[in-house]
């Protein structure tokens, strides 16, 4: 997961390698719905935008323990 800007404004934004399941997406994009909190940008659910950085925490709060780790090489 990475913090980056989204879109011609700069948005904030968040990033993710994994993708997301199909249910885990559906979950996330209803509450993010429900909440008026982050909006998906892609169809795997990899690129989320935020209208500021204190919904974009408040979503990391949320989802945190369902986002998949990324892999990280232990030969580094």
């Amino acid at each position: 997961m990475k913090n980056v800007e989204v879109g011609m404004f700069r948005l904030p934004g968040l990033t993710m390698q994994v993708p997301l399941s199909e249910e885990l997406l559906l979950e996330m994009t209803v509450w993010a719905k429900e909440n008026h909190c982050g909006t998906s940008m892609n169809e795997n659910g990899t690129l989320w935008s935020f209208r500021n950085a204190a919904q974009r925490e408040w979503f990391i709060l949320r989802w945190i323990d369902h986002i998949p780790k990324e892999k990280v090489d232990e030969d580094v």
